[in-house]
């Protein structure tokens, strides 16, 4: 009985997947990414606008077209998406683009994930 009660815990568990965090520092024309390239899966952007102005976060590519509302200058707020294998832009969109053609753009690479854990159970005796 011990042992069916570890392994579900271990399957239930296994299931259980953590969004990887990218922490994301937009200033005047540009945008800082912790990272470049994460796992496919889910990833949260903590976006902090250390800027001046206010500005915004966006992530396109692959079906994805999603971003967060304009944050005020000194203010933050994060974006949790589920991304896919490929090759996505993220930038700034405000003022028509402006802020991207200005230098705010940045690719974000996603890599394959890691192989699920699988836990089998052994046969009881």
């Amino acid at each position: 009985m011990h042992r069916m009660l570890i392994a579900a815990a271990l399957a239930v568990s296994s299931s259980v997947v953590s969004a990887q965090p990218v922490a994301v520092t937009l200033t005047e024309w540009k945008v800082g990414l912790t990272r470049d390239t994460v796992k496919a899966g889910p990833v949260t952007f903590r976006v902090k606008n250390a800027g001046t102005i206010a500005h915004g976060f966006y992530v396109i590519g692959d079906k994805m077209d999603k971003g967060t509302s304009d944050i005020p200058a000194g203010q933050e707020a994060s974006l949790t998406l589920t991304l896919k294998v490929g090759t996505y832009e993220v930038f700034c969109p405000m003022s028509d683009n402006s802020h991207k053609m200005a230098g705010m753009t940045r690719k974000l690479i996603v890599t394959p994930g890691d192989a699920p854990v699988v836990v089998k159970k052994k046969p009881s005796v």
